[in-house]
């Protein structure tokens, strides 16, 4: 298994991993700083082991977190392929790496590269979360939740003193810029407990069934195809070995390619379903042709109101056009279209773009699925 470690430092300049190491540091400081007016480390014995915690949560949680950007989520070697070459009609072909996927293996085209067990893209983390830093990813978020706990406690406490005192001795001094200061860091932990916490609950559900989000969502395809057509046969998801094995095999030391897998299944189950997957989309590909100029903008005016309010919430790239150019289609939604096209060099270019920039080429317009 090899990383890309000649450019994990080069992932903190980046807004996502300099926006999280401000927010951290600054949530962190911010209630030592207000904790230390009430209830002073060297003061008491539990003012002492309060900062000790919210420290030791911090320094775990930092340490896990510089973790998964460093050592990355682990990449498959270049121009890989199995070992016996009957199994390579069984995986998809990366023309980008120059190599077959292995099982488990998605390309990430903001790492350009393909990922072990690839579960998604984090822009906090500038890199993507996978086989190599999930675990670590996951330890992270559950000791932030911990750590934004305690801190939102703590800062709720001196607010609950200053409202406490009007009419007394003052015990705190609140002036207008600590108060600004407290809104921040208060407003900034109760954010984090709720996304960590809705994050780390969805992420519990791919570890308890031994999946992935990107597995997750080919499982449901899977699943709705066979609703559909009730003559294929039914879909067993093979890497869900029963929640206590999915755990060990979740926080596993493995080379990140060969995956233990339930009896009634073969290695190749998922790969397989994969490629059916591949060729239902596409035969749903659709060519276009640009009839506008599109800059690549998230919100193109010049296309409505609708266009601008209606952008697809995905980190998924934005796709610039040039009228002339032909588009293959192979998503649709209201307003925006996802598709690819060729570019001069003999690379695939692939994005987001208004509905508007394009026009169905005469006798090749398809239903839309």
């Amino acid at each position: 298994m090899t990383f890309a470690r000649h450019s994990s430092l080069t992932r903190f300049v980046h807004w996502g991993p300099i926006l999280s190491i401000i927010i951290y540091k600054f949530v962190t400081l911010t209630t030592l700083y207000f904790t230390e007016m009430w209830w002073p480390c060297f003061g008491s014995l539990g003012g002492f082991l309060n900062n000790v915690l919210l420290l030791t949560l911090f320094v775990i949680s930092f340490s896990c977190y510089l973790k998964c950007v460093i050592v990355g989520p682990g990449f498959l070697p270049l121009k890989w392929k199995p070992e016996l070459e009957k199994d390579q009609q069984y995986l998809q072909f990366c023309t980008i790496c120059d190599g077959f996927k292995a099982p488990r293996v998605h390309h990430c085209h903001k790492c350009n590269r393909c990922v072990l067990k690839m579960d998604h893209h984090c822009p906090w983390l500038n890199t993507c979360v996978g086989h190599a830093n999930h675990p670590s990813f996951m330890i992270f978020i559950f000791t932030s939740i911990i750590a934004s706990i305690q801190s939102s406690t703590l800062l709720l406490r001196i607010l609950l003193l200053v409202l406490a005192q009007y009419g007394h001795r003052v015990l705190v001094y609140f002036p207008l810029k600590l108060t600004l200061l407290w809104l921040t860091a208060f407003g900034l932990a109760m954010c984090l407990i709720l996304t960590l916490s809705l994050l780390f609950f969805i992420q519990m559900k791919y570890v308890l069934k031994n999946c992935t989000n990107i597995e997750d969502w080919i499982v449901g395809k899977a699943i709705s195809r066979r609703e559909q057509d009730r003559s294929l046969p039914p879909f067993i998801y093979p890497y869900n070995l029963g929640k206590l094995n999915n755990i060990k095999a979740f926080f596993s030391k493995d080379d990140g390619i060969h995956w233990a897998v339930r009896d009634e299944c073969g290695e190749y189950d998922l790969t397989i379903e994969q490629l059916e997957q591949k060729l239902i989309k596409e035969s749903w590909k659709q060519p276009m042709v640009v009839i506008k100029d599109y800059n690549g903008r998230w919100f193109p005016l010049m296309f409505g109101i609708c266009v601008c309010c209606q952008i697809p919430w995905t980190d998924e790239t934005r796709m610039p056009l040039n009228v002339g150019e032909i588009v293959q289609v192979t998503r649709f939604r209201k307003y925006w279209m996802y598709g690819h096209k060729n570019v001069s060099n003999g690379t695939r270019v692939r994005g987001w773009f208004p509905k508007p920039c394009v026009y169905s080429i005469p006798g090749t317009l398809k239903k839309d699925k």
